[in-house]
């Protein structure tokens, strides 16, 4: 479906076939240049959708804004990059983005989880039932670098970029303050709480995100586009939802520490999951990978805090409550 949502503004939605999320809100800007923000996955459904989407609004040529580095934010940018685009992302994500084309990226990930007492792969990798390694952008990318308060000049927008790391390491929005509008990719969602899982080159990221959440309630938004789901009518109120639930999830880890040394896979075990599983053995396993990368997350910002100890056993983190020992 594509739908009008400001002047020269257009969202489309496009697939994600088999995926929990269902589909991701792809945004065009029109005018003397039009301006794509996120893609989809590679893969050709993504691409029939957002094809589509160009044909009715007569678009030949576009540049792209890329949110972060998840694929399916920026899968197809190879297929709708010309040789006259210009492809801007935050510098981080943006190399984190090419560092995934060489499986660099994937291959770090994979011990990195393992070190978080993830189960090692008996065939392969970890890695290989996340479906951001099936579907991400194939060839490297010459981004064109955006940082804090660079500013984009589209459809008669000024589009302020801003740094909201967190969902990944270096996570971008764009904001008109004129406009008050806010592109929030998956910064703020209003059907499911963003992901926040531990990456490469981050050791803190509810931290990180916690900290984002709080630049971004300074701002005066009154139209919030984000990337998943339903669109929020208060930004405001939508973000206190978001510092409960991180509280919450947080009491939630430390009750489940107990008085054991556990590690971040035990843990994520033990949470409570919106998944139809009777138990964690059903979890589809690209789930329990992003239920691990939560529980890490939270296990770290309460070691950052002081409130958990952690010690590595044989390879592997394992956390304790502080006030335990």
């Amino acid at each position: 479906m594509l739908t009008k949502v400001a002047e020269n503004i257009y969202r489309k939605t496009v697939p994600l076939p088999n995926n929990p999320l269902r589909d991701i809100n792809a945004y065009i800007i029109t005018g003397e240049k039009n301006l794509l923000i996120d893609t989809g996955f590679n893969r050709p459904e993504c691409e029939e959708a957002l094809q589509s989407a160009f044909e009715e609004l007569g678009i030949q040529e576009t540049d792209l804004f890329i949110t972060h580095l998840h694929s399916d934010h920026c899968g197809l940018i190879g297929k709708f990059a010309r040789e006259n685009s210009t492809i801007y992302a935050g510098e981080t994500d943006g190399e984190l983005i090419n560092f995934e084309t060489g499986n660099l990226y994937w291959r770090m990930l994979d011990d990195l989880f393992i070190k978080y007492g993830f189960p090692k792969a008996t065939f392969g990798r970890n890695t290989d039932i996340h479906p951001g390694r099936k579907y991400c952008q194939d060839t490297r990318v010459n981004f064109t670098y955006v940082q804090e308060g660079d500013v984009l000049h589209y459809g008669g927008y000024n589009l302020q970029a801003v740094e909201t790391p967190g969902h990944t390491p270096g996570h971008m929005c764009l904001y008109d303050a004129e406009k008050k509008l806010l592109f929030c990719g998956d910064h703020i969602l209003g059907t499911i709480t963003p992901n926040i899982c531990i990456e490469l080159s981050t050791e803190n990221p509810l931290q990180d995100y916690l900290a984002s959440l709080q630049k971004v309630e300074k701002l005066d938004v009154q139209t919030l586009l984000t990337a998943h789901g339903t669109p929020v009518e208060n930004m405001y109120a939508r973000i206190q939802e978001l510092y409960r639930h991180h509280q919450e999830r947080l009491a939630e880890v430390q009750r489940i520490l107990g008085s054991e040394w556990k590690t971040a896979y035990t843990v994520a075990r033990d949470m409570t999951w919106e998944i139809d599983c009777k138990n964690w053995e059903e979890f589809p396993a690209p789930q329990k990978w992003f239920a691990t990368g939560e529980a890490i997350s939270h296990l770290q910002y309460l070691y950052g805090s002081g409130k958990v100890s952690r010690m590595e056993r044989n390879g592997v983190y394992h956390y304790q409550n502080s006030d335990t020992m």
